[in-house]
């Protein structure tokens, strides 16, 4: 916990420069692609939102990325190594699947992955591994880059940790 509390208090140092990651159209989009059932954000609900659930289940190793918005962390994305990623676009939870990763990995974590689902919603994920804690290491310098299937998208600063809990 205490480990926790610490990840914390270095997200808050990390991302004191960033605020918010709401993004209001000024004009909805016409792409077509409602009518096929495909994910997009082009009609004026375009925020990238804090998770429910974000925590590592028990037994599992992954990572969770932070992100400050009205000066507060906010955990905007969550990676369990086996289940897959998730973040939550326009108020609705969306999972996405691995599809490419590289760099430095720890805990079935790596330093640069890509994310997809069959939406066609992208997340890209772009970090350092930092300093490590018991059963972990802190995420620094992260960008986590959306985009859904009608071309809308955000790039957010985050920070976070990857570790696996027993």
């Amino acid at each position: 916990m205490k480990a926790m509390r610490t990840a914390i208090g270095a997200l808050i140092v990390a991302l004191g420069g960033c605020e918010t990651l709401s993004g209001q159209s000024s004009a909805p989009a016409e792409t077509g692609l409602e009518d096929q059932g495909v994910m997009t954000l082009a009609e004026g609900d375009q925020t990238l939102g804090a998770l429910q659930q974000a925590s590592i289940p028990d037994k599992s190793c992954g990572m969770i990325l932070w992100t400050l918005e009205a000066q507060r962390p906010s955990a905007i994305f969550r990676f369990v190594v086996g289940d897959g990623g998730e973040v939550v676009l326009g108020g609705h939870t969306v999972s996405l699947t691995r599809v490419d990763y590289d760099g430095a990995s720890g805990f079935g974590v790596f330093e640069n992955q890509q994310f997809r689902n069959e939406d066609g919603v992208e997340v890209e994920i772009v970090s350092r591994f930092g300093l490590g804690f018991d059963g972990g290491a802190y995420i620094e310098r992260g960008l986590i880059k959306v985009r859904d299937a009608s071309g809308w998208s955000i790039v957010a600063p985050a920070a976070g940790i990857a570790g696996c809990r027993s």
